[in-house]
């Protein structure tokens, strides 16, 4: 008789779930107020811009090596310690340092450094807890918790600043790092197997097959090079930029949209809530159904959905709904932030280089993050709102049309593999 596949205990699980909440949580509360509370300190326009623009460049920067880093080193669970604790700290120690502007923007830079090697370290923890074929299953779930933090911290600080002032946005960064550290240590080592290949003495046969498809004699150089050998990873790549590209300025153009169009301050926080409020069930969904119909499918649905989303912003001048294409932004994002994942392990077949191709799929989301609001600021003040947005449903219309149409369906759906990604049995 065949032993069964070893299970993932509750303690494991809910320790990674929680790791995913707080990082939502410290992610969705740390920009948004910086800017005010500088400006209240009297900082000049031109010192506030360089200040957060200095938490993207510690990430772009970051980037490339966050996943040779995530590949080298196998305590993952220290690893991703010491970058939410570096995080917290940079945000956590602004106040105290808000006088020099010199070091506090090189706080903010190496919190931006830190939070590079958030999405590698957890999607990494997640496939070590679960291998391959359950890692639709965690993902989903650890998507799930990420956007509810994300909410939570969203409708948490903004109570706390309006009723505390603005110094009391730093708090929940603080406490929510120190509280994602500790979810760390309900992640029992002894689960992480897919990542400690040679180590266990005993394994289970369907355990040591599936690590025996993790071995992979390559240097990382070689790897790396092989990255690019393959047109599936060029297809990724150059789609989730051009995704982003599209999808990046929306939301802060929509939010200037609707105040144009006198939609009032209420309204406007509505288009953040709506959207990661979607989210969370999405993302569930979107796991499920990868299991079931294939990655490259559910992803498509994220991709063909960004060009609707902005057509309507186009055509429409009726705030409520413009703020319905908050659903359509969550839907795609939900299943973005499971489907890169996964499409990742695919290609990757579990073996060496899942860390450093993660890793390579954020800096095209970087790039795009950088390049999308770039054309916005051109395109608004040459062309008006309505035909930016028109501009921003061709960019990602080509991204759907060039992942659809040219990504391999074999390296990006069930291809062989165990029809279901949940586990043969549930947790405890």
């Amino acid at each position: 008789m065949i032993p069964e596949t070893p299970r993932i205990s509750f303690r494991s699980q809910l320790g990674l779930n929680l790791l995913n909440f707080f990082l939502g949580e410290i992610i969705g509360v740390g920009v948004p107020f910086l800017t005010d509370y500088l400006k209240t300190h009297h900082w000049s326009f031109q010192s506030v811009g360089i200040a957060t623009a200095m938490i993207g460049v510690g990430t772009l920067l970051f980037q490339a090596p966050s996943g040779f880093i995530a590949e080298t080193i196998p305590r993952h669970r220290i690893l991703t310690g010491i970058v939410i604790g570096l995080y917290g700290l940079g945000f956590s120690l602004v106040p105290l340092s808000v006088s020099s502007e010199t070091f506090s923007d090189g706080l903010l830079f190496l919190a931006g450094g830190a939070s590079s090697f958030f999405l590698t370290m957890s999607a990494t923890l997640a496939f070590s807890l679960a291998g391959r074929h359950r890692f639709a299953w965690i993902m989903g779930q650890n998507q799930m918790w990420n956007h509810a933090g994300f909410l939570a911290s969203a409708i948490g600080t903004s109570y706390m600043i309006h009723h505390h002032g603005l110094v009391w946005g730093f708090l929940p960064i603080g406490a929510g790092s120190l509280l994602g550290i500790l979810s760390l240590f309900l992640v029992q080592k002894k689960e992480l197997v897919f990542h400690q290949i040679g180590k266990k003495k005993t394994v289970s046969i369907q355990e040591q097959e599936e690590l025996d498809t993790i071995r992979d004699e390559r240097s990382l150089g070689r790897v790396f090079l092989d990255f690019f050998r393959s047109p599936a990873i060029r297809v990724l790549l150059i789609a989730t930029t051009l995704f982003q590209i599209s999808n990046a300025p929306v939301m802060p153009l929509l939010l200037l949209y609707l105040r144009f169009l006198h939609g009032g301050n209420g309204k406007m926080e509505w288009v953040v809530f709506i959207a990661q409020a979607t989210m969370i069930p999405v993302a569930w969904w979107a796991a499920r159904s990868s299991a079931r119909w294939g990655h490259k499918l559910i992803f498509s649905i994220a991709f063909f959905i960004m060009p609707i989303r902005s057509m309507i912003c186009a055509v429409s001048m009726n705030t409520t709904v413009l703020l319905f294409t908050q659903v359509l932004d969550g839907i795609a994002a939900g299943i973005y932030g499971v489907s890169v994942a996964l499409i990742v392990s695919d290609m990757t077949r579990g073996k060496k280089g899942f860390n450093m191709l993660m890793g390579l799929a954020q800096i095209a989301m970087a790039l795009g993050s950088i390049i999308g609001p770039l054309l916005q600021g051109v395109s608004v003040g040459k062309v008006g709102y309505r035909f930016s947005f028109m501009v921003f449903a061709a960019i990602a219309a080509l991204a759907a049309v060039i992942f659809f149409h040219s990504m391999p369906h074999e390296l990006s759906g069930r291809g062989g593999e165990k029809k279901s990604t949940e586990p043969d049995r549930l947790p405890e």
